[in-house]
């Protein structure tokens, strides 16, 4: 039998693995350093002058917006410049996220420009109360390439505090970029994070559960309040799904190298390399997926009447606490539980029929008498069952249950007369509501029957203010390689399966490891068909992904078995698998390179970026 525990041979390769994926993904992460003070306007109407002291020409202005202390917390600028001795309309800064630079290219000759808060331009009426009391962190004015520092500023406001929008003029890119601000979803998790970590109401992101936003805190917390800070939690927890996987794999095949290969999957793929390095909550969410089923696997893998009773209570524990984790997290690690109670029951009767083939054999040897069979047998659906479910209730219940709701007590509410619980309950339904009413369409959506075959990629960001022919973009989609196998996988896994229940003797316990895979899958797939959410995109298929990658190992280890192909045809496989990602490396990092390249990267007439 092989070695299913992890030995140093396999400490070794997880840790050089893991190393290097690290080394990757912290490269052009995002920056250390952004403006961290700047003006709350109380008032709309609020004004103030910069005075140049000499005609300069301004062909770009940037803007960096902070948190504010309303709802939206987004605003515009009105600009005026200083002609013929009076200010003129010149452009608008308008504010539509928080935590990156705006700007505006309009280009003016003045000596002055006058600045007046205003209502963010909005085609909806109804939103006007809503953006108000924006915070305004940072302001830099160039001419070409060179930034003009020097100048006055004159304030008209009846807020104090404008000069904090000049204090860290050397933090004033000449561009927005992925480096330095906010894209896609970061608008909304970094923010609610920094708001628990300042004890704000939570105003604008109270869609999920808290524990993400938390995680996502910690590193604000070390790092600081910039892209760095928010993403490098993620990214870590991303780095950590190397050795899980690694881990998992072993136990599922008892096999160092196939270990390696379904890590090495993970290391490079697309999904899961942009999505841990983007800061939302789903790398903590398929984290927590993963480790809640590696404990399943090892409870189902195992004999509890071998291990004996307490210590196989042991990973059902951590199993339930890591479901909790997950569900505190973001609510589709719930979608496994119903694939965790198929694989506790199905163990359940691969023990009673593996105990009850031990006790004939002991019969058969005489070890044991043929009238205490049935004893023995009910003394096992008492302990190893019935007391199991009793446990389970708690383990799978009530425990995450309580994480759930613990969870809850980093938000400072500040309602009165209202308890944690309560409070709970109402923001569950408030995510059911809202998740149910996301109905309007989007460009980048995809419907979960695309998801497998890689149909749609979600675009994350478009760089701006680049040269001609130059160009950055971020976009979430699957490495062709493992998507279009796993495809095929699945439907050979399931083959197998079936084939299996018509051999004898050593099929069952086959059948019992190559439906591990498939269930988990499932489970994290199948609830997207009917789940009220309309609107969804590929993004929302990266928890299946491990359970993937382990298929396409199922897949490959069953082609060199019946050496319908060799292991250096497998090695050949990985080496392409690597190329391909470094080839789109540009798309998942955003990375500046010529137009003309991202267009050559878009294979499939729906890749657009």
């Amino acid at each position: 039998m092989m070695d299913r525990k992890i030995n140093k041979k396999d400490l070794i390769i997880m840790t050089v693995m893991t190393i290097i994926y690290l080394a990757v993904s912290l490269f052009y992460l995002g920056s250390f350093d952004t403006p961290q003070t700047g003006w709350h306007p109380e008032h709309l109407n609020e004004s103030f002058i910069v005075d140049f002291g000499k005609e300069v020409t301004i062909d770009k202005i940037m803007l960096f917006g902070g948190l504010g202390k309303a709802w939206g917390c987004f605003g515009s600028l009105e600009i005026e410049a200083w002609k013929d001795d009076a200010f003129i309309p010149y452009s608008f800064l308008d504010m539509k996220s928080v935590f990156k630079w705006h700007f505006t290219t309009d280009t003016v000759t003045t000596q002055k420009l006058k600045f007046t808060t205003r209502y963010l331009r909005t085609d909806n009426e109804e939103d006007e109360n809503r953006y108000y009391k924006a915070e305004y962190r940072e302001i830099g004015f160039f001419s070409g390439k060179d930034q003009i520092t020097d100048f006055t500023v004159e304030s008209l406001a009846r807020t104090p505090g404008v000069e904090l929008m000049f204090d860290e003029q050397e933090l004033v890119p000449e561009r927005p970029s992925v480096l330095n601000g906010t894209y896609f979803d970061e608008i909304y998790f970094p923010r609610t994070a920094y708001e628990q970590l300042e004890k704000r109401d939570i105003l604008y992101e109270n869609t999920h559960p808290p524990l993400g936003k938390t995680i996502i805190a910690i590193g604000i917390s070390i790092f600081g309040m910039n892209p760095f800070g928010w993403r490098i939690m993620g990214t870590l927890f991303g780095a950590a799904m190397i050795p899980l996987m690694y881990i998992m794999a072993k136990r599922l095949f008892k096999d160092s190298f196939w270990a390696f290969f379904c890590s090495y999957l993970m290391m490079f793929d697309f999904m899961h390399f942009t999505q841990t390095r983007l800061a939302t909550i789903d790398s903590y969410t398929v984290f927590f997926i993963m480790l809640m089923y590696y404990f399943m696997l090892d409870y189902y893998d195992s004999y509890s009447y071998e291990r004996g009773f307490a210590r196989s209570l042991l990973p059902l524990l951590l199993c339930g606490i890591t479901l909790g984790l997950g569900g505190a997290t973001k609510w589709i690690a719930l979608y496994g539980a119903f694939g965790l109670a198929i694989l506790f029951f199905m163990s359940r009767g691969y023990e009673y029929s593996s105990y009850n083939n031990l006790i004939n054999k002991q019969i058969k040897r005489g070890d044991v008498r043929r009238d205490h069979k049935a004893r023995n047998l009910t003394k096992w659906l008492g302990k190893y069952f019935y007391l199991t479910c009793l446990a389970c209730v708690i383990f799978f219940i009530v425990i995450p249950v309580a994480i759930y709701i613990l969870s809850f007590i980093p938000i400072d509410y500040r309602e009165d007369n209202k308890g944690l619980v309560t409070s709970v309950i109402d923001s569950i339904k408030h995510m059911y509501q809202y998740h149910k009413g996301v109905t309007s369409p989007h460009p980048y959506s995809s419907p979960w029957y695309e998801w497998p075959l890689n149909i749609r990629p979600i675009f994350y960001y478009q760089g701006q203010l680049l040269p001609e022919g130059r160009s950055e973009a971020i976009a979430g989609f699957g490495h062709p390689f493992l998507f279009w196998t796993g495809f095929i996988a699945f439907f050979v896994t399931i083959a197998l399966i079936i084939r299996n229940k018509f051999k004898k003797q050593t099929a069952d316990n086959e059948n019992k490891l190559l439906l591990f895979p498939v269930i988990g899958y499932l489970s994290q797939y199948v609830p997207w068909i009917v789940a009220p959410r309309k609107l969804t995109f590929i993004y929302h298929y990266f928890s299946c992904v491990p359970f993937l990658i382990l298929m396409v190992g199922i897949l490959f280890r069953w082609l060199e078995v019946n050496e319908y192909i060799s292991r250096k045809t497998t090695k050949i496989f990985l080496a392409a698998y690597l190329v391909l990602f470094m080839i789109y490396y540009p798309v998942l990092t955003g990375v500046e390179v010529p137009r003309l390249y991202l267009d050559m990267l878009r294979i499939l007439p729906r890749w657009d970026w």
